[in-house]
């Protein structure tokens, strides 16, 4: 279980970092649905994307809790901004750059010494089968991710139909942990690629399992209005957050 939350964590990353250069840009709304369980209960998510030429936005119907002060309900990629936000709650949003972020992992490593408990020895092989399917309209290949533990993978359904400009997440990432090196340069290798997921399956004890779809791709001018940051939010610094979770703020 512990490849398939590595490759799950792995897939989710990388709704934020598929591109194409071949058709007219895409500007709209993607609607998709995940699918697990939660101490035996089947639960259902809905995230939304919308983009437009130069910002991104993804927004869940649930928010993601990471402390106990810390709940976020929606990441903007703002690439005319150079900046990421994290949405989290009515009136309150965290606001940093790309090399802020690196200098925080740089920052993080030095103060845990290089030490990590998280198993780096897993390696996951990636390849493309011969299989295709359509998916709401769109020709999908499909991208096999193998374990060499065991025979458990992931079946990730690509498109090329959907072009979005992800800008900063196409750049490679400096100073990230050790134990993220590999699957960092994996997703920086997907960010510049020409596919979009619409399909994720877990293949596990030879039983197939939906753990991700897209529902619905709507090209409009609604993502316009979606990626700006609601008036009345206050936005604060990367280390001003850092430090008043340090202090128990």
């Amino acid at each position: 279980m512990k490849f398939l939350k590595i490759l799950f964590g792995f897939t989710m990353l990388t709704l934020l970092g598929f591109s194409s250069n071949v058709l007219a840009q895409f500007e709209g709304q993607v609607t998709m649905k995940t699918y697990g369980e939660s101490n035996g209960v089947s639960q259902t998510s809905e995230l939304n994307l919308y983009a437009t030429s130069n910002r991104i936005i993804l927004k869940g119907d649930q928010s993601v809790s990471f402390s106990d002060d810390f709940d976020a309900s929606g990441l903007l990629i703002r690439n005319d901004k150079k900046d990421f936000v994290v949405l989290m709650g009515e009136n309150k949003a965290l606001q940093f750059t790309k090399t802020e972020l690196e200098g925080f992992f740089q920052m993080a490593g030095m103060m845990a010494g290089g030490d990590t408990d998280i198993d780096t020895n897993t390696d996951s092989n990636f390849r493309y089968t011969d299989r295709t399917r359509t998916i709401l309209g769109f020709e999908c290949a499909e991208l096999l991710i193998e374990n060499d533990e065991n025979d458990n993978s992931l079946s990730v359904w690509l498109t090329s139909g959907i072009d979005i400009n992800w800008g900063m997440l196409a750049e490679p990432w400096k100073n990230v942990p050790e134990s993220m090196s590999k699957s960092t340069s994996r997703l920086t290798q997907e960010f510049k690629s020409q596919n979009f997921p619409m399909l994720i399956e877990v293949n596990e004890k030879g039983k197939t399992e939906t753990i991700f779809e897209v529902t619905n791709v709507n090209k409009s001018s609604i993502a316009k209005a979606m990626v700006e940051i609601p008036s009345g939010v206050n936005l604060i610094g990367l280390q001003e957050f850092i430090f008043s979770m340090m202090m128990g703020n």
